[in-house]
């Protein structure tokens, strides 16, 4: 999954278009010690490590052997190089590109040529992206821009094995749009005329977002003195109704910093209802007598600093799952057949929290459709 969506992120925004197997290639390009896709993964694995040691200790580290840590740092420190040394390939042809008047605004390269054009607009300093920020940007949107999809397209895959009922629904959406088993890019199929009818996937992929968000908290910083309404609920046990209780006030001093708890909104059955720990894609779907609770999803945050790229994941990750379900079965794996549906569920939706929460054990068997 992390290579399916760098290569979306790379072909959509940056303009770089290889295939799977040229983009599989442990060989690097002329003037590199790393392939573009290995120094993106291994600058995803280890920016924390990068964000938390100090240029001088990483410096002290090349002199000093220490075990562990300096063969951690030299791999590391190899592994933004690289990854800055293809940014900069990028930018100096997307740069001779611009100045020539080759990239259009329907390019491919829309993202990579808005930030260039950036830096290299004259209109002073307070429109212009300095160099190191144009370069921040792109890690940025890089980073951002696959990893988290991947992530979330893992556990839905994952989903997708252990509720085949749900499977099922998607396939039919699918074919419905897109008949047999012909690739997409052979069809003459456009997001205008085709993705609003992949409305159960989507909500299928939400649902995945709803228990599985990338950020579990965010932290805000506070500006200004502000009052934030809230309410007291008893939840009863499930099957039992949730009671709403009495409304009060918190207080929220300018210099606070405030964590978001998006699980917790993701589970309150004041929203989702008393099965709000259950699978249940339909929750996402709008009916005459219902609307599902805009303001208690927030897998990309809300309001003004909301995600940039949210309708950018949610496109790519539908498309990516009905494709793949229209020309695949998803399968539990082979030695966990034999388990009940909880082991099962346990042994595949185990995650960790690194840069957003990943997923350590998902996996799944692809059986070809016939």
């Amino acid at each position: 999954m992390s290579q399916a969506t760098l290569l979306v992120i790379s072909a959509a925004g940056f303009g770089r278009r290889v295939s799977w197997t040229a983009d599989s290639s442990d060989e690097p390009p002329a003037g590199h010690r790393l392939t573009f896709r290995s120094a993106v993964m291994n600058s995803v694995e280890n920016v924390i490590f990068y964000v938390l040691t100090p240029t001088w200790f990483n410096r002290l580290l090349s002199f000093v052997k220490v075990p562990y840590l300096s063969a951690r740092a030299h791999i590391t420190q190899q592994g933004f190089e690289e990854l800055k040394s293809h940014m900069l390939d990028l930018v100096s042809s997307a740069r001779a590109e611009v100045a020539e008047g080759k990239i259009s605004g329907a390019s491919d390269a829309a993202l990579l040529r808005n930030l260039v054009e950036a830096n290299m607009t004259q209109e002073g300093d307070y429109k212009r992206l300095t160099d190191g920020e144009l370069l921040s940007n792109i890690f940025t949107f890089l980073l951002a821009g696959h990893e988290t999809s991947a992530h979330s397209l893992s556990f839905a895959f994952v989903l997708l094995a252990l509720y085949p009922e749900v499977q099922q629904k998607i396939y039919n959406e699918a074919a419905g749009v897109w008949s047999g088993n012909t690739p997409t890019a052979d069809l003459n199929s456009t997001y205008k005329e085709d993705f609003s009818k992949l409305e159960y996937t989507m909500a299928f992929f939400r649902e995945t977002l709803r228990l599985y968000p990338s950020e579990p908290r965010l932290a805000k910083d506070v500006h200004y003195d502000t009052v934030l309404p809230a309410v007291n609920f008893s939840a009863g046990s499930k099957g039992s109704p949730t009671v709403e209780g009495s409304s009060f006030s918190v207080a929220v001093p300018a210099g606070s910093v405030l964590i978001m708890d998006i699980w917790a909104l993701h589970m309150n059955p004041l929203y989702w209802g008393e099965d709000a720990e259950d699978f249940k894609p339909e929750r996402f779907i709008d009916s005459d007598s219902y609307r599902w609770p805009r303001n208690a999803f927030m897998p990309f945050s809300n309001g003004a600093r909301s995600c940039i790229g949210q309708r950018f994941a949610l496109t790519e990750s539908v498309c990516i799952l009905a494709n793949v379900v229209r020309r695949y079965e998803i399968l539990v794996p082979d030695e966990l057949v034999a388990k009940s549906a909880r082991e099962q569920r346990d042994a595949l939706l185990k995650w960790t929290t690194g840069i957003t929460i990943t997923p350590t054990n998902a996996r799944v068997k692809f059986r070809r459709r016939v």
